[in-house]
């Protein structure tokens, strides 16, 4: 396990840096189509990746994911194994739009999508004075907007402002443990935190359990020296995101001499291997080191 003091220690920074730079290439969830399509454009390149593994998504019965003979194949290949947590759970907190009045059962945070998902799933709504966990057994949208059904009314109000809807600490611990145990022969030492949002209250917690989180702020993949492996940027390389910014921010780091961090889900149809060989091709050209970011990480610390 991580902790401050060691996470502290392990900040990077130019004087142990790369002379054009480097950037770490992030995938997420563990599809196949990491090994079908990520892994020969990287084999090409001759350069590593990292993947985000939800590990109760390994060697799942729909066949789309994939298993640890093909995770031990990456890491054979010099390739990062990180946590994407157990179940692909959103590490945040999300503020409610509509009051809780005693005997409701039905609750509109902001984020619902992220938190409704998985029934079964305990939630805590709290305002900082009080707190109750409830079960999340369904989740929608209706005439107010988007909310979750819990299995039984709350008996206190709340008002919206002043509270959140989140997920329980034990519950969150479980999440990262069971990842951690899942993915043990893989030594994962790093997080990336599912959907692209972590707050400071689960920062803290997953502190306690890897030294440091890819994707702790989403729209850039730019990074300063000395860098924050808990205050990181992330953006995509392929979805959401036109070429030509791709590679200006490539272009950028190179010149600069910082870190950048680009992801991909390989599952969709525009992530393609031509598209990563091409991207791959850049910081070739650039003369920017592709690493992993346990590598990052472990570079010469500050002084």
């Amino acid at each position: 396990m991580g902790s401050d003091g060691d996470n502290a220690s392990k900040v990077a920074s130019k004087d142990d840096w790369f002379e054009n730079g480097a950037v770490t290439f992030i995938y997420d969830d563990g599809p196949l189509e990491d090994i079908q399509q990520a892994f020969p454009a990287h084999e090409t390149y001759d350069a590593p990746a990292s993947v985000g593994i939800v590990s109760n998504w390994i060697d799942r019965d729909d066949g789309n994911w994939m298993g640890f003979n093909d995770i031990k194949r990456l890491v054979d290949a010099g390739w990062e194994i990180a946590s994407h947590t157990a179940s692909h759970v959103a590490l945040t907190s999300f503020e409610l739009v509509e009051d809780i009045l005693p005997g409701d059962s039905r609750i509109y945070p902001e984020g619902r999508g992220n938190h409704g998902f998985s029934y079964g799933d305990p939630i805590e709504v709290t305002d900082g004075e009080k707190s109750v966990q409830r079960t999340v057994v369904d989740s929608n949208t209706d005439d107010i907007g988007k909310y979750l059904e819990l299995a039984e009314p709350i008996t206190d109000p709340f008002t919206a402002e002043e509270t959140v809807e989140r997920y329980p600490e034990s519950f969150v611990r479980h999440e990262l443990f069971e990842s951690q145990n899942a993915l043990s022969e893989f030594s994962p030492t790093t997080l990336l935190a599912p959907y692209d949002v972590i707050d400071d209250r689960h920062l803290n917690l997953v502190r306690e359990y890897y030294d440091g989180v890819f994707n702790v702020n989403f729209g850039t993949p730019v990074n300063e020296l000395p860098f924050d492996p808990f205050d990181t940027n992330r953006s995509y390389f392929a979805e959401r995101v036109n070429r030509e910014t791709v590679y200006n921010d490539l272009r950028q780091i190179a010149e600069e001499n910082l870190y950048g961090i680009v992801g991909a889900h390989t599952h969709l149809e525009v992530v393609t291997q031509e598209r990563i060989a091409e991207t791959l091709k850049w910081c070739d050209e650039f003369g920017i080191e592709v690493i992993t970011f346990k590598n990052a990480i472990s570079r010469k610390a500050a002084e």
